[in-house]
């Protein structure tokens, strides 16, 4: 268990000094930087989720209405251009 070492002044005007502060910000330092990490990490994930998911559904969106104008493109009439080619030739 960690003590508390606090000097208390022998005088009045004499200032307090505590040594126990700089136990106590080192015993707080890792959890607070494992909390602080968390916190990031989770707010990393919520702002990537944020720009990610409209841009998601504006490709699926666009995805689909290109799908259909694709299916609304085929129709069962075939338009072509040709050329009859004659050869009056009596071998044929």
């Amino acid at each position: 268990m960690t003590q508390l070492k606090i000097a208390i002044p022998s005088t009045p005007t004499e200032p307090f000094t505590m040594q126990a502060s700089f136990t106590l910000s080192r015993l707080f330092a890792i959890p607070l930087l494992l909390i602080i990490i968390g916190v990031s990490a989770v707010l990393f994930s919520v702002l990537f989720a944020v720009l990610l998911i409209p841009v998601a559904i504006i490709g699926f969106k666009f995805w689909r209405a290109l799908r259909r104008a694709e299916k609304a493109n085929t129709a069962s009439i075939i338009e072509a251009e040709y050329v009859v080619l004659e050869k009056n030739d009596d071998k044929l």
